[in-house]
């Protein structure tokens, strides 16, 4: 399964932490599950950009996920 890998900015009182770090899935917030990287986010008002990570499993609709 190939992953589309993009940059997307947040906002920092909008993101846990663990997801920020690629610590846990950015999308459900698994921390069990194997993951994948899946692109970048840079926090708004910053220029720095922090690796993102996914589920291997990924996820059928990622639109309403809570960062």
């Amino acid at each position: 399964m190939g992953w589309a890998v993009s940059t997307q900015e947040v906002s920092a009182g909008d993101v846990i932490i663990a997801r920020l770090h690629g610590e846990a899935c950015w999308d459900c917030g698994a921390v069990g599950s194997p993951l994948v990287p899946a692109g970048d986010v840079t926090v708004r008002g910053s220029e720095a950009t922090w690796p993102i990570k996914r589920c291997v499993t990924g996820h059928s609709d990622t639109s309403g996920a809570q960062l």
